[in-house]
């Protein structure tokens, strides 16, 4: 997720303003508050994606962008700060004034979320190409003026946008899904500062094997898949269980080799 966000802001738009490390976009709101909900095709990749932030603990329009609201940005429990909303290329809409699958699943996620936390309205900080479809979906108002992004092409305009069960059935009604689309994984709190450091660590690492760890892997998943084809008799079995511990132990220790090498 952190590496589309980098493809699409840093690489496709061309935001300099942002922070990227190892080709990964985050920044203070990726914190312990935020929820992200994302839309995953059936091999488990990223097809739309967007962070949710609480206003009653710090939040990017609400810290960082209040020139686009007038007046007092919202701090209340009830009203969550919708950023960093993203739909792959190929997942997009196909025609002008359809919604895209993708789209649509995500649309009434976020309305389930709403209803399960007693969130009453989101703001989003929306490119105002977008503000006249949405309208189409949601009931939404403006909370600022259109400005030119800082950092990039085109306006952008702070919107409100009412939440509810209300919404909710609009939602479903409008995408034809009625079905619930929501399932959350929530962490267990850390025990201890250790812990949750350790925690943080592992998610900031996200560090792929190296080639020549790849190569050994590959290679004893190749004598792995050989082996048990000469296991063909119930007296194997045995011995195939041994073969599929072996590499589970191999794979373990290839993969302390790289924390070690990575820490």
């Amino acid at each position: 997720m952190f590496r589309m966000r980098h493809e699409f802001y840093v690489r496709q738009r061309g935001w300099t303003d942002l922070t990227s490390e190892d080709e990964r976009e985050t920044d203070e709101f990726d914190n312990e508050h935020a929820v992200y909900l994302m839309n995953l095709d059936a091999h488990g990749d990223i097809l739309a994606t967007f962070r949710l932030n609480p206003t009653d603990t710090p939040y990017l329009m609400g810290d960082k962008l209040t020139h686009y609201i007038s007046g007092e940005p919202p701090h209340d429990p009830k009203i969550w700060d919708l950023t960093r909303w993203m739909v792959v290329p190929h997942a997009r809409r196909k025609g002008e004034g359809q919604i895209a699958d993708a789209q649509k699943v995500l649309l009434c996620g976020v309305m389930e979320f709403a209803v399960d936390r007693g969130i009453t309205s989101y703001t989003c900080l929306m490119d105002t190409v977008f503000v006249d479809r949405m309208k189409n979906v949601w009931p939404v108002k403006f909370i600022g003026d259109p400005h030119h992004f800082e950092d990039g092409d085109g306006d952008a305009v702070a919107v409100q946008i009412e939440a509810g069960p209300h919404v909710l059935f609009k939602t479903r009604d409008l995408t034809k899904i009625y079905d619930t689309v929501l399932f959350e994984l929530k962490p267990d709190a850390p025990e201890s500062e250790e812990e949750a450091g350790l925690r943080e660590t592992a998610i900031r690492k996200e560090t792929p094997m190296k080639e020549v760890q790849l190569d050994r892997v590959r290679e004893a998943a190749s004598m792995l898949v050989n082996e048990l084809k000469n296991f063909s008799s119930q007296d194997d079995l045995e011995n195939s269980i041994s073969a599929v511990q072996e590499f589970t132990r191999f794979i373990s220790k290839e993969t302390g080799k790289r924390e070690l090498e990575d820490a």
